[in-house]
């Protein structure tokens, strides 16, 4: 019996490997594409106008405080059970439950930009742009069924062709019609594509039971009451990602909020590479929890070191030549943005890992406590944005940003310590480790005759392929290599053909 159980959970971290590498390649893809079109933006709008473009997704962003119910325990839980008509009915009941939500997202959205008594474009870009939340609400329901399969590969296809299809629109808006109400269309445009083809897999029973069914209030409820502290927390965590903008338009200008909104640009890298390997282990992590700690405990560690070392690359590779590639590709008035944009990714990092040890608890389902570090988080960052953001603009708000990161960080680390039966669930031996590698090679780049004063790219290429290479000989990727992933691939069609 054990060692058909093994087997299990060989089979089950492979596919959590592959997942990851799916999701983590299109979301670079998605993340540079999406890039590209705010670069394009940004060069076609005036200052004040890529502020107000900025600062409407801002707002909407912060909207997850009200649509995202996050992949609570009782969801989650229930789609990786055997009962496929448990299974359908739960997944129907989720996607109408989100969908809800996105309206209810979408009408505060609107609330909060004619409360504040903004002018009327801002209002009526945001009652536009304000679909995409409508939207993408019930599209990320059909994210979380994929999620308990373990095929987020049509996932990752689907929205890959949904953001190139948001970066041909916004090409040609910018072509013949460069204005704030018409740019914010494509935006709609990528979640309705992305949304078809994850409905029609679905409907079509890929890989499992089809959603069928109707509202069940009294699931509904469950789900509430399951998700109420996990869904205050996330709400916390994200209001603390989006805050510092809503403060910046209101006491600063929208030439300061588009500055800031920069950095936010390459700290999404971050965020994506964190999603792409958070998603597949979460369900690692609810399938192996209660009945298998040590498969527990070695998911939660791979993950934490292939978080930590993404990381590691990510700002190795940008903080030395941060100037000069904003210069490139946004224009000299964006160049004094630079050190806020090593900021936002710097504290991106800390973010991410904070992330994963939320999912932990929420695995185990033991997180009813850190709703209370998220909201000292969030106090923390609106007290230090509003002594900051008067006497230092949007760097400011980026310092408030790196400390209420940290605080956070520091906080779950300590929380799933002290919580979980398991013991060294979380180490610290991956992020110091990364961190050190990266210090080193940035001070390398930075210092070095020769090196400091060679082109950008190279300076780039070097900080964060170096990084790479150090932390993968000193053990710092868990294992985890495109090589190593290659030749599973390999073995697999060798089996297939055999």
């Amino acid at each position: 019996m054990e060692p058909t159980e093994v087997a299990v959970d060989s089979s089950l971290s492979k596919r959590a490997v592959s997942n990851t590498i799916a999701m983590l390649v299109s979301r670079v893809g998605i993340a540079a594409m999406g890039w590209l079109g705010t670069i394009l933006i940004a060069r076609s709008l005036s200052s004040d106008d890529f502020g107000k473009f900025s600062f409407v997704f801002g707002v909407l962003g912060m909207m997850a405080v009200v649509t995202d119910l996050g992949v609570g325990r009782v969801v989650l839980a229930r789609l990786v059970g055997d009962d496929e008509d448990q299974i359908a009915r739960v997944a129907a009941s989720f996607v109408w439950l989100r969908l809800a939500l996105g309206l209810i997202g979408y009408a505060v959205a609107l609330a909060v930009v004619v409360v504040t008594g903004h002018d009327g474009d801002v209002i009526a870009a945001t009652a536009i742009a304000g679909l995409v939340v409508v939207i993408a609400t019930p599209s990320h329901a059909l994210t979380v069924i994929f999620q308990s399969r373990l095929r987020l590969g049509l996932v990752a296809a689907g929205e890959v062709a949904a953001q190139g299809v948001q970066l041909l629109l916004t090409i040609a808006a910018v072509l013949f019609a460069p204005l704030l109400l018409v740019l914010v269309i494509p935006a709609i445009a990528n979640e309705l594509v992305s949304l078809g083809v994850k409905a029609r897999a679905l409907l079509r029973g890929a890989d499992g039971p089809a959603p069928r069914g109707g509202i069940d209030g009294a699931l509904w409820r469950e789900m509430l009451i399951e998700a109420v502290p996990l869904s205050i927390g996330l709400a916390f965590v994200e209001v603390t990602a989006k805050v510092d903008v809503l403060l910046l338009g209101r006491m600063d200008t929208f030439d300061a909020v588009g500055l800031y909104s920069i950095g936010f640009k390459f700290s999404d890298f971050i965020g994506v590479a964190c999603v792409a390997v958070v998603t597949p282990f979460t369900t690692l992590l609810v399938a192996s929890w209660p009945g298998d700690h040590a498969g527990f405990r070695h998911a939660a560690r791979r993950a934490a070191a292939i978080i930590s070392a993404l990381c590691a690359v990510g700002v190795a590779a940008l903080y030395p030549v941060a100037d000069d590639l904003l210069r490139f590709l946004y224009g000299d008035r964006f160049a004094v943005a630079a050190q806020s944009t090593r900021l936002l990714v710097i504290a991106a990092s800390m973010g991410a890992l904070a992330h994963l040890g939320i999912m932990i608890l929420v695995a185990v389902g033991s997180h009813r406590v850190y709703p209370w570090l998220t909201l000292t988080s969030l106090c923390l960052n609106i007290g230090l944005n509003l002594w900051l953001i008067p006497r230092a603009s949007y760097l400011g708000s980026s310092w408030a940003m790196v400390v209420s990161e940290a605080f956070l960080l520091v906080a779950v680390i300590v929380l799933v310590a002290v919580s979980l039966p398991v013991k060294r669930v979380l180490s610290a031996v991956h992020p110091l480790r990364a961190t050190a590698v990266a210090a080193t090679v940035i001070t390398f780049t930075m210092m070095t005759p020769g090196v400091e004063d060679s082109p950008w790219p190279v300076r780039a290429i070097l900080g964060g392929a170096g990084t790479l290479v150090v932390l993968h000989l000193c053990g710092g990727t868990d294992g985890f290599s495109i090589r190593a992933q290659v030749g599973r691939l390999r073995d697999r069609r060798s089996m297939s053909e055999g």
